[in-house]
C-alpha cells in the first residue's frame, strides 16, 4: 500500500472530517430537540426513567430511525426523488467535500459489487488488449463485458469462442487502477501470466 504525501493526506482527511462533523452535529442537535419534545409525554406515561437516564436518548434515536425509514418509503415516489436530487445538488454547491465522500462511497460499492459478481480479466481479442469481466462462460464460449476508455462502467458485450480470445487473470483493483492510468500497468498483468 502506497501512502500519499502529507499535504494530500491532510486534504483527504479534511474532506472526510467536514461532512462527518456536519452529520454528527446535526444528529446530536436532532436528538436534543426530540428529547425536549418527548420529555413531557414520556413523563406523563411514566417511561422517562424506564431504562435509566438514557431512556429519552434511546427514544429519540428510535424516533429518528422511524423518521428515516418513512423518508425512505417516500423516496419511492418520483416527485420526492426529484426534489431530493435538487436539494442534494444545492447542498453540494455549499459543501463540495460531501460530493467527494459520496464518490468514495459509490466507488467502494462498485468495487464490492464487481468483486462479488464478475471475474476481472485482461482480454486479448482482435489484436488488442482490453480490461474486461467474465459475465458467463461454458467450456467453449465466454461472455465478456469489455470496458472502453478509462472507466470500467462503460463498454460493450462480447461473446466469443474461448479459443478466439486470450484471458489474463487480474483483480478488480488492478483493472480499475490501470484503466484510470490510461493502461499503464496492463503489461505487468500480461507478463505475470507468461512467467513459468
Amino acid at each position: 500500500m502506497k501512502f500519499a504525501g502529507l499535504k494530500t493526506t491532510l486534504i483527504r482527511g479534511l474532506t472526510l472530517a467536514v461532512p462527518l462533523a456536519i452529520v454528527v452535529y446535526v444528529l446530536i442537535r436532532m436528538i436534543q430537540v426530540i428529547r425536549k419534545i418527548i420529555t413531557p409525554v414520556a413523563t406523563k406515561i411514566g417511561i422517562h426513567r424506564m431504562l435509566g437516564n438514557a431512556t429519552l436518548t434511546i427514544l429519540a434515536v428510535l424516533l429518528i430511525l422511524i423518521f428515516i425509514f418513512l423518508l425512505g418509503l417516500l423516496m419511492q415516489i418520483s416527485f420526492v426523488s426529484k426534489t431530493r436530487q435538487q436539494l442534494e445538488n444545492t447542498i453540494l454547491k455549499f459543501v463540495p467535500s460531501l460530493n467527494y465522500l459520496k464518490l468514495m462511497a459509490a466507488d467502494k460499492l462498485e468495487v464490492q459489487n464487481s468483486q462479488n459478481s464478475w471475474k476481472p480479466v485482461l482480454v486479448f481479442s482482435e489484436e488488442k488488449y482490453s480490461a474486461a469481466f467474465i459475465v458467463e462462460e461454458t467450456e467453449t464460449l465466454v461472455t465478456l463485458f469489455v470496458s472502453k476508455g478509462t472507466s470500467l462502467k462503460e463498454g460493450e458485450i462480447l461473446t466469443a469462442n474461448k479459443k478466439d480470445v486470450q484471458l489474463f487473470p487480474a483483480t478488480y483493483e488492478e483493472l480499475n487502477k490501470f484503466s484510470r492510468s490510461f493502461g499503464k500497468g496492463f503489461i505487468s498483468i500480461i507478463e505475470r501470466k507468461q512467467q513459468p
